[in-house]
């Protein structure tokens, strides 16, 4: 009861204290989890802006995110190829990726290429993302998976065009 209510405040802040009008909230907040897959079409091609994150516990959502109006993330597909940048004012700090990617029975991977200096201390470790994608015409989510399976974390996007 203690942690819905928290859960609660804690939305109501982030709703009363965002201003971003640039993404419709009934999108922003609409859940993700009722993507239809469309099979026909990967095609990931355009720009995306992160709205929200989802994390997991036991394959199922534990708790949600909506994106801070002063942080965007941008992430760019051709065919390919991807970008993304994220846009945080409060911190110096560059975040940036390039690289090429594919989509395999719903598994998007991610090949980084180069990046900021913050994703090349990352790229030391690992320069190969997989994840499950949920993909329909205009959102689409990429989800972490663990070393099972299971989800840990998605990134919910919305198209920009």
């Amino acid at each position: 009861m203690k942690n819905t209510i928290l859960l609660s405040v804690i939305l109501l802040l982030l709703f009363s204290c965002n201003n971003n009008s640039d993404i419709n909230r009934e999108t922003s907040t609409k859940d993700f989890t009722e993507i239809k897959t469309d099979n026909k079409s990967k095609n990931l091609q355009g720009a995306w802006q992160l709205v929200s994150f989802y994390n997991y516990v036991n394959d199922k959502i534990k708790d949600s995110t909506i994106s801070n109006a002063n942080q965007k993330q941008i992430k760019l597909f051709t065919d390919g190829k991807f970008m993304w940048s994220k846009k945080r004012p409060a911190d110096s700090t560059e975040w940036f990726a390039f690289g090429r990617y594919n989509i395999n029975d719903n598994i998007l991977t991610e090949h980084v290429e180069y990046g900021s200096l913050t994703m090349d201390n990352i790229m030391k470790l690992r320069k190969t993302f997989e994840y499950e994608l949920i993909l329909s015409k205009n959102r689409f989510s990429q989800v972490e998976l663990d070393e099972n399976g299971s989800r840990i974390y998605s990134e919910n996007y919305i198209k920009l065009e």
